[in-house]
């Protein structure tokens, strides 16, 4: 009973701020928490600390390009968020299972929407007036931003990793250069504005995925196929027509980093797991050289 407290309290203080949701407690929410008897206590603590230094790292090249707005400044925002970015994929598996445990995949999505609608967001050259950073109509809030994220389609992505990139750096047909991000007039002003909302927003969302709390079996294997559906979705092509898109470091950093955050998993936590999942371990090393199809495998053996 002891664990559930702690997960109860974690997103109590989690939810201070009034603008965010606190994630709902359903019954099967509670008993998952009660249950739950493999330890992740260390693999939280150090996935929370990456986290957390990479966003500190990214808040103070804010700061300084804020300040200077010049394009070394600049390099170096974008820099960091790439290392924010790796910290969050590197430990994907933890925080997809946390999200089933929790019953919150619809926030953990929000962390990170693609495909995505870059046009839904920022302006491109063939609509200049487009997206929610150009809407002079629209309040520059977290809370507003967090209305407009999926309002009509999953793909219409006001917050995450995803949408930041979008914003710094446009997109391969059309990169953002400096002056549309540096200038004096509104617009340029509004991007800045929405850099340190979503970023905020990140932080607060991964916020509520921490908790002090084991995990059980079911939400390690949810979170493994949650891992392998998003390595499969990075490799999608055939957007254009749709006017979909992935930015090219989400590909970039889930093809090198995403499968290897798995199979480098917290080892206390997977012998725990092995002892409940017959054959994971022997998987995740089989994966080195057979890569998702083995852990697929794993998934769907009777």
């Amino acid at each position: 009973m002891r664990y559930f407290f702690a997960t109860l309290l974690a997103l109590v203080l989690s939810g201070c701020d009034s603008n965010i949701p606190e994630p709902e407690q359903t019954e099967e929410t509670v008993t998952s928490a009660t249950t739950a008897d493999i330890p992740a206590t260390d693999w939280q603590q150090r996935a929370d600390n990456a986290f957390q230094d990479r966003a500190e790292a990214w808040q103070q090249a804010l700061n300084d390009f804020t300040e200077s707005r010049e394009q070394t400044q600049l390099d170096a925002l974008r820099d960091r968020l790439e290392d924010w970015y790796a910290a969050f994929v590197d430990h994907y598996l933890l925080a997809a299972s946390r999200a089933c445990q929790l019953k919150q995949q619809e926030l953990l999505n929000r962390m990170d929407t693609w495909p995505l609608y870059p046009g839904y967001l920022d302006a491109l050259p063939e609509w200049p007036e487009s997206g929610l950073i150009s809407d002079p109509y629209l309040e520059m809030t977290r809370k507003s931003l967090r209305t407009q994220h999926g309002a009509t389609d999953a793909s219409e992505a006001s917050l995450g990793f995803a949408a930041l990139f979008v914003a710094l750096n446009g997109t391969e047909e059309t990169s953002k250069a400096l002056p549309l991000l540096a200038g004096e007039d509104e617009i340029a002003m509004r991007r800045r504005q929405y850099l340190q909302l979503a970023g905020e927003q990140l932080q607060a969302d991964a916020r509520l995925l921490s908790v002090a709390a084991p995990l059980d079996s079911p939400s390690l294997k949810c979170g493994l196929e949650q891992t392998l559906a998003r390595n499969a979705r990075k490799d999608s092509t055939d957007l254009e027509a749709e006017g979909l898109f992935i930015p090219a470091t989400v590909r970039e950093v889930n093809a090198k980093r995403l499968l290897k955050g798995v199979r480098d998993m917290d080892q206390t936590t997977l012998k725990a797991w092995a002892e409940k999942a017959a054959g994971i371990e022997e998987t995740l090393a089989a994966s080195k050289k057979e890569g998702s199809e083995a852990l697929s495998a794993w998934l769907n053996q009777p």
